[in-house]
């Protein structure tokens, strides 16, 4: 056994037990380029085969302990070693029985001896380029099986849907379990028969779907959206993507495509660009609202810049420009209480409320509205007490928002009625007038100025009625319901209540109908009546703001109550003039130039002569972050522009103010 060989070609293991044999053997490989190892008997070739893997083993029949037969017969059935060729040689092969055993023992080929050189050196190549070509097969084929199962563990773990079709044969060659997860159906009864995907399509658009189909059969190109029927009954948005697939050297199509489950990318984009509507109605809605008291106020403005206004017009002017104010004021106030309500900052006193206090109030509170326009008022009222849990404030503001609601949309002279029954624990309130009424899918309307009207409904474009059937509808809801009617939803809600509009139709009145939950009535105990707050002593005021006009107002109104006023145009020269006027009160406003509100108020205190005056900021902006960064620049108080006489009274009552 010689195993000494050059490594210049493949390695050749030459098994022979006749020693000249072996030599020329040997000796002609070498010569042809082989590397070669020699091997006597069976169990030593079995024996090398395992230990250096040679490319191909010359194997002759006749050896002293095996036959060739035998090893070749073991080599073939070892998992590890049947794949290396063997050639077998014998003067005995030349008889057809010795080779028919030679291909049953599993040998790769054969050759009887003696043969020339050539033809034993051409036989060995022809078995390594058949057993090279074999490799390559082998490795294709696991490269091909590897990829087939990453392609599927890929489209598998994939949330949308990935097939693969034969466009000729009309074949699918592969679908993803996620297409029988929409469709309903296995994925080997998919694969049989393609066409029952199209059975879950919604009928509208199964003509559509099919179309599409059809042509991507041609082009292989296809991107279509429709609607799928789902295994669970519901409607899915689907859109269908395909792109060809063309085989190097062949005309044969095939088409990859995907399934994608576009329903809650559609609803978000419809509900975005719904919202985008809504929001332009909103503002075109706070436009009107907010016009509507300006403009009374621009007439009354333009009648005091007369010559020489006579005093019943400046009296008259005077009165348009307090209650369109008060109105505004109302708005930005209920706008602001909006945002809070989205905020969830909102919250409500939890008092044992009379409901018929509040509804007094209320009808108070309106009552130049109504007499303006010459309304009749009927108030029924139970005579025993209404009591209910929650805020006497906002139920005041409830019912005020709905009168001045019926007041606005009933013509003059018009007749707006409140009763108050009680049914089953909870308290109705009706509010009913005689004005323009209301259609019933525009009802829906009232309470959310951001609502937008269904297709189809009378007043859309849509709509079978068009524009005709708006007609006399209320105005409230052609413009947008107000900011108003969204509150009074809100507030009544937090009080455990609903409220509801109804309405014969156009020109035949409407109803606004708010229940609220009563307390027993034995729960209910009168308060006492409040005594008159004494008016507090005169005070030195110090006003600061930029703004010309507010400054003088502020000024006038506050020396009519007898209080020293001392003014200042920005932050520096309040803070110069401070120490030589000494002021009780800095009314301050914080949205000055150069120098803001709140850096004055903390140059101010820290001014030996302010340390105990009453700071108190004045600004447009009320949110809670807005008090809590005024107290923290120094601020004793936080008053929302446009404050009151009212309002300041109370405050300079206050204990320091």
């Amino acid at each position: 056994m010689n195993t000494n060989a050059s490594r210049n070609g493949p390695l050749l293991l030459n098994v022979e037990d006749r020693e000249g044999a072996r030599y020329v053997k040997s000796s002609i490989l070498q010569r042809a380029g082989f590397s070669v190892i020699e091997a006597s008997t069976g169990q030593a070739a079995l024996s090398l085969v395992r230990q250096h893997a040679p490319a191909l083993v010359l194997l002759a029949l006749e050896l002293p302990d095996i036959s060739g037969f035998e090893v070749c017969r073991r080599l073939k059935t070892d998992p590890i070693l049947a794949r290396t060729p063997v050639l077998l040689t014998s003067p005995a092969l030349a008889s057809s029985v010795q080779r028919v055993q030679a291909l049953e023992c599993g040998a790769d080929s054969f050759i009887a001896e003696p043969s020339e050189p050539e033809e034993l050196v051409a036989s060995i190549h022809s078995l390594l380029r058949l057993c090279q070509a074999e490799d390559a097969y082998h490795r294709t084929s696991q490269a091909l099986h590897d990829n087939e199962d990453m392609f599927r563990q890929l489209a598998e773990s994939l949330v949308d849907v990935v097939w693969l079709l034969d466009a000729r044969e009309r074949r699918l060659l592969f679908v993803s379990p996620r297409l029988a997860e929409l469709c309903g159906q296995s994925p080997e009864s998919l694969l049989e028969a393609p066409q029952r995907c199209l059975d879950r399509v919604i009928p509208s658009d199964r003509a559509r779907v099919a179309s599409a189909f059809t042509a991507m059969l041609g082009d292989g190109r296809l991107d279509i959206e429709f609607q799928l029927m789902h295994a669970d009954g519901g409607i899915r948005e689907i859109r269908a993507r395909a792109f060809p697939l063309h085989r190097a050297g062949t005309s044969a199509l095939r088409v990859a495509g995907t399934c994608q489950d576009v329903t809650t990318q559609n609803r978000a984009r419809r509900t975005l660009r719904g919202e985008e509507h809504r929001k332009e109605q909103f503002l075109a809605m706070l436009a009107h609202e907010l016009r509507n008291p300006l403009a009374p106020m621009r007439s009354a403005v333009d009648l005091l810049e007369q010559p020489a206004p006579t005093p019943a017009d400046m009296f008259r002017a005077r009165d348009v420009i307090g209650r369109q104010l008060r109105h505004l004021a109302q708005l930005v106030d209920d706008l602001l209480d909006i945002a809070r309500f989205n905020q969830g900052t909102i919250t409500l006193r939890q008092d044992l409320v009379e409901l018929r206090g509040a509804l007094n109030t209320a009808v108070e509170s309106v009552r130049p509205v109504l007499e303006a326009q010459r309304h009749t008022l009927r108030l029924a009222l139970p005579e025993q007490p209404l009591p209910v849990r929650g805020d006497m404030v906002r139920l005041t503001q409830i019912f005020s928002n709905l009168l001045h609601n019926a007041a606005a949309y009933t013509p003059a002279g018009g007749q707006i009625s409140i009763g108050a029954t009680t049914v089953d624990g909870r308290v109705a309130v009706r509010i009913h007038d005689n004005g323009m009424g209301l259609t019933g899918p525009l009802q829906r309307l009232l309470f959310d100025p951001l609502a937008p009207m269904e297709s189809g409904e009378p007043g859309t474009e849509n709509g079978a009625g068009g524009a005709s059937d708006t007609a006399g509808t209320h105005p409230a809801v052609l413009e947008g319901p107000g900011i108003g009617l969204t509150l009074v939803q809100q507030l009544v809600r937090l009080h455990g209540g609903s409220v509801r509009a109804e309405s014969p139709g156009p020109g035949e009145g409407s109803t606004f109908i708010v229940e609220l939950p009563v307390e027993p009535w034995q729960n209910w105990h009168p308060a006492d009546t409040m005594t008159p707050r004494p008016s507090g002593p005169p005070r030195v005021i110090m006003v600061v703001d930029d703004n010309t006009d507010a400054l003088e107002a502020m000024s006038m109104a506050l020396r009519t109550l007898g209080h020293t006023v001392v003014t200042a145009a920005d932050g520096e020269s309040a803070v110069a003039r401070a120490p030589q006027v000494k002021p009780d009160v800095v009314l301050l406003d914080l949205g000055m130039p150069a120098m803001d509100g709140y850096e004055t108020a903390r140059r101010l205190r820290a001014l030996p002569e302010m340390r105990g005056a009453t700071l108190v900021a004045l600004t447009g902006y009320g949110r809670p972050e807005d008090r809590r960064r005024a107290l923290e620049a120094g601020f004793d108080r936080h008053l929302v522009k446009p404050a009151s006489l009212d309002a300041l009274t109370r405050l300079f009552e206050e204990p320091g103010g």
